[in-house]
């Protein structure tokens, strides 16, 4: 009986002491694990299709674009060509055409004088176009000056720019033959679009182009029927009459720059170029 009591007394401290390192390492392995982020709920997969919180584990590289780069259809990166300045300004009449580039009216009678600061070219895609064909015109406003170049232009709502035609002695050629017809009543007595100003600032050495297309066409006065669509303000408009006669011209690019200091000639709001308009080799 001795021998059967004593085993069993002998096993009391063991299975106490296995009792006591069971509890010690459950306590001590769920505190370890509750420290691992890796091992905590928020990490875990979601086999159901959800998504994954993994706000402590690094992203993979390129699961997302890099903060320099705009996301899919941001447009910020656009934002240099629509600004109302610049070094490089390559479509000046879009640029104008911003309501975010008007400004204040100056004061009447305040001019600039550029003749020093501002350089413009005019040039044609060929020297030479055939009768009837159509050229594009690149007007290059560059600001030879030291600091930014302001350029105001009318606008009303948009910039307009237009063509006149001279032969090499002074006379227009593209105007219609005949007196200007009157406007129909409901074009002549309706109210003009406010006239507004919109500002460009050219950076130092910096330049503005301008992109224009002219046909080579004479111009007739337009039906009625047509005067009926015409803005108020400017005029009764023309249409195209055929092919212009061959010879060299000068073709001034009317623009609606504003507030500069030019001649009777306007040099500067009018450059021009000489074009021969002639059958193509």
């Amino acid at each position: 009986m001795h021998g059967d009591i004593f085993p069993d007394a002998m096993k009391l401290p063991v299975i106490a002491s296995f009792a006591v390192l069971v509890f010690a390492a459950a306590c001590g392995g769920a505190k370890k694990d509750a420290d691992n982020p890796s091992n905590s709920e928020e990490s875990s997969s979601d086999d159901g299709g959800g998504a994954s919180a993994t706000a402590d584990i690094p992203a993979p590289a390129d699961s997302t674009p890099p903060a320099s780069k705009p996301a899919p259809g941001d447009d910020s990166s656009k934002k240099g060509a629509t600004a109302c300045g610049g070094f490089d300004i390559g479509d000046l009449a879009s640029v104008l055409a911003q309501a975010d580039c008007e400004v204040a009216n100056p004061k009447a009678g305040d001019q600039k004088d550029l003749k020093d600061i501002l350089e413009i070219r005019v040039a044609a895609d060929s020297p030479r176009i055939a009768p009837g064909s159509t050229a594009t015109i690149t007007v290059t406003l560059k600001n030879k000056g030291k600091t930014d170049l302001p350029l105001d232009f009318v606008v009303d709502p948009e910039p307009r720019f237009d063509f006149e035609l001279y032969t090499l002695k002074g006379i227009r050629v593209d105007k219609p033959a005949g007196s200007e017809p009157s406007l129909p009543p409901e074009v002549a007595n309706a109210p003009q679009a406010e006239q507004k100003i919109a500002r460009v600032k050219i950076a130092q050495q910096g330049t503005a182009k301008l992109t224009l297309k002219w046909s080579a066409v004479s111009y007739k006065w337009a039906s009625k029927d047509r005067a009926k669509g015409a803005l108020p303000g400017h005029g009764y408009p023309k249409e195209p009459a055929g092919p212009l006669k061959k010879g060299t011209y000068i073709l001034r690019v009317i623009t609606p720059l504003t507030g500069v200091f030019e001649g009777m000639d306007h040099e500067i709001s009018q450059p021009r170029l000489q074009i021969t308009v002639a059958n193509m080799p």
